[in-house]
C-alpha cells in the first residue's frame, strides 16, 4: 500500500480530492494533507510518502521549492502538479525538475485519478530499482575486502598462459598450493558467460555485480565438490572440479540440474542474464585446450541464451587424441596487441600438440598457409608493406622447413616475434570487429542502444562482444556511448544555438535530467553552464 500527501492554500481543494475522489479502488492506504511547504516538508520527514500532489503558487514558497527540497531529501516520491495557472515559466522549472505531470485546475477527478494510478506505476519502478541497488550495494561491500587468493591467481596464470602447463612445473606448483592433483589428474570446466545485465552497469559496477555471480557460482555448482571458481581478467568465470566422481553419468546430470538452478537464482536475484558451458572431462595438463573448446562454443552461440550447453552435444566437441584446428582468430588478437610472451606460449603449446599428434606433410602445409593468411590479414589492415617488417622475405620457406616440427616452429616463432616488435613500436589499434562496433553506436547515436543488436551487427555472443570490446578498448560498451554521446553535445552547445532539450535528444537522452547528471559529472558543468562559458570565451 501507498502514501499520498496533498499540499494546496486552499482548503476546499484539498477537501475535494480527499473526500471528494472515491480512492479505494487505487492502493492508496493514507491520505495526508498540508497547506503550505514548510508543513508539507514537516509531514515528508515525518511518514513514508509515495506520491505528492501539490499546488505550484503557494505563500511565502512554492511547490517548485517543495520539488526541489523533494528531488534532494526524497528522491523516490514522484510529484504530481496542480495549478490553476497556465504559466509556461512554471511548466518549464517544473520539466526541469522532472516532475511526472502538470494539470491545470479545475481538474476533472477521473483524470487525476488516472494520473495518480500512473504514478503508482512508476512508484513501483522506484523500488525495483532500489532493489537493484541494495543488492549492489550488499555486494560492493564484500568486494572490497581482500579477495585475490593464491590459487586463483595460479589458475588465472595457467588459463592465461603465464605459467607452464608441462607436467613438472605444474606438479610443482600445485603441490605448493597443497592443490590435490597432479599433471594427469581428472578435471572439469564449466564456462559461465554473462549474456547481459538487465540494469546498465558502468565498468566498475559490473566488476562489483560478477563478483556476487562468482559467489552465487560456488554456492550452487560447485557446493561441496572439490574445485574452484576462477574469474579470468575479461569477464568469464570458469568452476573447475577437481576429482573423478563415481557414478559420472549421475554427476553430469546432477551438474546439469545446479547450472539450470544457477542460471534462474542469477536471474532473479542478481538480475543479469547467463549460460552455462559444461566441457568433458580432460588432464590437468590439458586444461587450456579444454577451455579455449568451451570459448569457441560460446563464441559460435548465437541462438540460445540463459541455456545450459553441454560441449559433447554440439560438433565442436574437442577429439584430444586428433590435431587440434589452430585458433588464429586468437593468436591474431594477441599479434595486434603486441603480446609477445603469451602468443610465444601458445605457439609452443600448439606445436608440442603436433607432436605428440604426429602430424603429417598435409597438416604442416595448412598451417603454413593458415599462419600465413593470418599475417596478410594484418598486413593488409595496417596498409604496411610485409617487406617493412621482413627486409629478407623471411615468410618464404622450403621443403626442409616443411617437414620438420622444430624447423617450422622456430621459423613460426621468429614470424610473430618480428611482427608483435613493429607493432609494440609503431603503436596499436583495435581490431576490425571494435571498429565496425564504434561505427555503428556513431551513426546510431541518437537511438536506444542494445548490445545485443551491436553483438547482431559483427555476427557475435554478445557476452564475447562486451569482453573483446573491453579489453581492446578500456572501455565498456555502455561507458564508451555515454562519452559519445557527450562529446557530441558538447559540439553541439559549442557550435550550435539548438535547445538543450534538442541536444539531449539528439543524442539519445529523452530523460533530460539524466541527460543533466551525465553531462555534469562527465565536464563538471551543467549544459546550460558549459554553453555559457563557450559562448563567454568567444
Amino acid at each position: 500500500m501507498y502514501n499520498l500527501l496533498v499540499v494546496d492554500d486552499e482548503e476546499i481543494a484539498i477537501r475535494g480530492i480527499e473526500k471528494g475522489i472515491d480512492w479505494s479502488s487505487l492502493p492508496i492506504a493514507n491520505i495526508y494533507t498540508a497547506y503550505d511547504v514548510e508543513e508539507a516538508r514537516a509531514l515528508l520527514t515525518e511518514h513514508t510518502i509515495h506520491i505528492v500532489l501539490s499546488d505550484i503558487d503557494m505563500p511565502n514558497q512554492s511547490g517548485i521549492d517543495l520539488l526541489e527540497w523533494v528531488n534532494e531529501n526524497c528522491p523516490s516520491i514522484v510529484t504530481i502538479f496542480l495549478t490553476g495557472h497556465a504559466d509556461f515559466k512554471y511548466a518549464q522549472q517544473a520539466v526541469q525538475l522532472d516532475c511526472f505531470d502538470y494539470l491545470l485546475k479545475p481538474i476533472d477527478h477521473q483524470v487525476l485519478k488516472e494520473c495518480v494510478n500512473e504514478a503508482l506505476d512508476k512508484v513501483r519502478n522506484l523500488e525495483q530499482l532500489a532493489k537493484i541497488r541494495g543488492t549492489y550495494d550488499m555486494f560492493y561491500e564484500q568486494w572490497n575486502k581482500q579477495r585475490p587468493i593464491l590459487i586463483e591467481r595460479f589458475w588465472q596464470d595457467v588459463l592465461h598462459y603465464r605459467h607452464s602447463a608441462a607436467p613438472q612445473h605444474l606438479d610443482s606448483a600445485m603441490q605448493t598450493y597443497a592443490l590435490p592433483l597432479q599433471a594427469d589428474s581428472p578435471i572439469r570446466a564449466v564456462l559461465i558467460s554473462i549474456e547481459q545485465w538487465r540494469e546498465e552497469w558502468s565498468a566498475r559496477d559490473e566488476e562489483i555485480m560478477t563478483y556476487g555471480v562468482k559467489n552465487a557460482a560456488e554456492e550452487i555448482i560447485l557446493q561441496s565438490n572439490p574445485g574452484h571458481i576462477v574469474q579470468d581478467g575479461n569477464g568469464i568465470l570458469y568452476a573447475l572440479f577437481y576429482s573423478s566422481e563415481d557414478g559420472e553419468s549421475e554427476f553430469s546430470a546432477t551438474l546439469e540440474d545446479r547450472c539450470n538452478q544457477f542460471i534462474d537464482q542469477c536471474k532473479n536475484m542478481l538480475h543479469c542474464h547467463l549460460s552455462c558451458y559444461i566441457g568433458e572431462k580432460v588432464e590437468v595438463r590439458q586444461i587450456r585446450s579444454a577451455v579455449q573448446s568451451l570459448l569457441a562454443l560460446e563464441r559460435s552461440n548465437v541462438s540460445e541464451t540463459c541455456a545450459v550447453i553441454l560441449e559433447r552435444d554440439h560438433k565442436r566437441t574437442l577429439d584430444h587424441t586428433a590435431p587440434q584446428q589452430v585458433p588464429f582468430s586468437d593468436w591474431a588478437i594477441l599479434l595486434e596487441s603486441g603480446k609477445q610472451t603469451e602468443l610465444s606460449m601458445r605457439i609452443d603449446e600448439c606445436f608440442d600438440q603436433m607432436q605428440e599428434n604426429k602430424v603429417d606433410y598435409t597438416y604442416m602445409a595448412s598451417f603454413y598457409f593458415g599462419f600465413m593468411n593470418m599475417l596478410f590479414q594484418w598486413f593488409n589492415k595496417k596498409s604496411v608493406p610485409m617487406t617493412e617488417v621482413f627486409a629478407k622475405k623471411e615468410w618464404e620457406v622450403g621443403e626442409n622447413v616443411l617437414k620438420s616440427l622444430s624447423r617450422m616452429r622456430a621459423w613460426t616463432q621468429q614470424l610473430s616475434l618480428q611482427v608483435t616488435e613493429y607493432a609494440n613500436q609503431n603503436g596499436k589499434d583495435v581490431s576490425q570487429v571494435v571498429e565496425k562496433v564504434q561505427r555503428y553506436m556513431e551513426e546510431n547515436l541518437g537511438e536506444e542502444f542494445s548490445r545485443e543488436q551491436a553483438a547482431e551487427h559483427v555476427f557475435l555472443n554478445p557476452a564475447y562482444l562486451s569482453r573483446l570490446f573491453r579489453r581492446e578498448t578500456g572501455f565498456s560498451l555502455t561507458d564508451y556511448l555515454v562519452r559519445l554521446r557527450i562529446a557530441k553535445a558538447r559540439t553541439e552547445l559549442e557550435k550550435t544555438n539548438n535547445r538543450i532539450s534538442d541536444i539531449a535528444v539528439t543524442v539519445g537522452y529523452a530523460n533530460f535530467s539524466h541527460f543533466s547528471k551525465l553531462f555534469k559529472k562527465m565536464t563538471g558543468l551543467t549544459p546550460q553552464e558549459y554553453r555559457k562559458k563557450y559562448q563567454d570565451v568567444l
